[in-house]
């Protein structure tokens, strides 16, 4: 039976100060945290301890740390793995290659994807015995113009690596773009390296059409959305974590594009509305497969 945790990504909560932070989520009903570190290191290392102290002052779990460094930089991450260990942290969401979000990117990068898979791949191999060593479980996340867009290139990065050392943050919205899988395939190919679940919705939206290279095309782009309103059906979501045993954390991310709106109790509301929607499709959702089974492939 599936147990699931609720958290709030802190990114998505940019001008509010850690203890405002910290007292919105707790408010919310959620049951944890996912802290974005700040991107130096010395303020990360004391931004780790607020983070801690606030999350046990409010009564809030600390799902994972977030916005560390390139992985295959292994100085660096040893020196993350310090902070983390000093508060007791669990989960890091580290930085993979960036490949190309549109067009304009792809056409000045140099290497390869195969280059860049050859990286990664080292860099999580020198991640393993620091995992074993610090107690941390390091996570990329499946994000478009990251080299681990798809959950099958998770997969292919991390075969036969330790899972309790190696994962994934397996967010479903952002396949939508880039490397999307149904969700019950994306699961299942992820098997033992889904960290946790990033949590958003998004749709479609046409913009103003590309005019370079000389010719005129349609340019669509992502929005957030309501939960309930985008393209990932979240009773889907969950059928497809109850058909792999996932137990663990969804967290809420990127909540707000920008910034949290400048009425906080209205913060507040759409999360908690959020919250709820999502406890509604977690009950709502198939516990897995049921008959009558298909025949495709009869």
């Amino acid at each position: 039976m599936s147990n699931f945790k609720y958290a709030v990504n802190t990114n998505g909560l940019k001008g509010l100060s850690y203890p405002d932070m910290a007292e919105l989520i707790s408010e919310t009903g959620a049951d944890g945290v996912e802290w974005g570190l700040p991107p130096n290191l010395g303020e990360a290392a004391k931004a780790a301890k607020q983070m801690d102290k606030l999350s046990k002052d409010h009564g809030l779990e600390v799902a994972a740390y977030i916005n560390a460094g390139h992985l295959w930089k292994t100085d660096l991450m040893r020196q993350y793995s310090e902070i983390l260990a000093s508060v007791g942290g669990k989960m890091l969401r580290v930085a993979p290659p960036w490949l190309a979000y549109n067009l304009d990117e792809s056409v000045h990068q140099k290497g390869s994807f195969m280059d860049f898979c050859k990286l990664t791949r080292q860099g999580l191999e020198s991640l393993v015995p620091l995992g074993k060593e610090y107690g941390i479980k390091y996570v990329v996340e499946t994000h478009p113009g990251g080299l681990p867009a798809s959950p099958v290139t998770v997969r292919y990065l991390m075969e036969d690596l330790d899972p309790d050392c190696v994962a994934a943050i397996y967010d479903v919205a952002n396949g939508v773009p880039e490397g999307f899988l149904r969700p019950r395939h994306g699961a299942e190919v992820l098997g033992p390296y889904l960290g946790y679940v990033h949590v958003k919705n998004v749709r479609p939206k046409r913009e103003a059409d590309h005019t370079d290279f000389k010719v005129k095309r349609a340019h669509w782009c992502y929005e957030l959305c309501p939960m309930g309103a985008g393209v990932v059906d979240y009773v889907e979501v969950f059928f497809a974590l109850n058909t792999v045993d996932f137990s663990g954390w969804l967290s809420f991310e990127e909540f707000f594009k920008d910034s949290i709106p400048d009425d906080v109790a209205t913060a507040k509301t759409q999360i908690k509305e959020a919250l709820d929607f999502m406890k509604k499709c977690q009950a709502a959702a198939p516990t897995g497969p049921q008959e009558p089974y298909t025949i495709f492939n009869d």
